[in-house]
């Protein structure tokens, strides 16, 4: 119990500092993905008209990819940020990963919140279904960390890590189906796509509040396998690596 304690002090401490002083707070990170949104309606909503309700199918995709983002950026700089603190309390190097992941948690909770009220007016059904999002969000999180796991121990060695992240990240976003289905790739390279985990769990997502349909068995076990084999991994690297990390850092 001590140590959820720990996690949960570094959890509330991640939060209030990023919204110290703030004047709205936790709607700083609802803007970013709304501003995306309108980019999106004004360029291209006209170029998928076959598509139903294009904004909720564009907030869908929005709202996980930012998540995605933010968990991941935060994550890689955790033990560089809290250099001071690992050098000075007693506490898991883990920890601080764990911790951010869960205050950008709190926040994806609060903006799904929202998500819900905001899409009414764009058609999204409201049903027992969308209780799905929250073990979707939790083998997408355990994916996140597993992952973000990697880059954030890597980044204490070799710093450049964390600016190669940051350089790359915009071309992620857009070889990533958010703003667009699918189809519009041509088939031969669909398969670079797929490749890429996070537009599996998108879809996964997309299953629960946009299409009609549920996911299917087949995404959830990819989801899954592929949460549970990136946190595996991810965790084994970090704890190598955490050895090494006083000297480093």
């Amino acid at each position: 119990m001590s140590e959820l304690l720990k996690i949960y002090a570094l959890t509330k401490r991640n939060i209030k500092l990023r919204y110290k002083n703030s004047v709205i707070g936790f709607f700083w990170g609802f803007l970013k993905p709304f501003l995306y949104l309108l980019v999106f309606i004004l360029i291209f909503s006209t170029q998928f008209s076959s598509l139903g309700n294009y904004v909720l199918y564009v907030t869908s995709g929005l709202i996980i990819w930012f998540y995605f983002s933010n968990v991941a950026g935060q994550i890689i700089q955790s033990i560089i940020s809290s250099a001071d603190l690992i050098k000075s309390i007693k506490i898991p190097p883990i920890y601080f990963p764990i911790a951010e992941l869960t205050s950008e948690l709190f926040n994806l909770c609060l903006m799904f919140i929202v998500f819900l009220l905001v899409m009414y007016p764009f058609g999204i059904t409201y049903s027992f279904k969308l209780f799905l999002f929250f073990p979707a969000v939790i083998l997408f999180s355990l994916f996140t960390l597993g992952f973000s796991l990697i880059l954030s121990g890597i980044n204490v060695f070799l710093r450049d890590v964390g600016i190669l992240w940051n350089t790359i990240l915009p071309a992620f976003f857009y070889v990533t189906p958010v703003a667009y289905p699918m189809s519009l790739i041509p088939l031969k390279y669909q398969f670079i796509v797929k490749m890429n985990p996070v537009y599996y769990f998108i879809e996964l997502f997309r299953h629960i509040v946009y299409y009609p349909d549920g996911p299917s068995y087949k995404l959830w076990t990819g989801a899954l396998i592929s949460g549970i084999i990136s946190f595996a991994i991810g965790y084994f690297i970090f704890q190598k690596l955490s050895r090494y990390f006083i000297s480093c850092i």
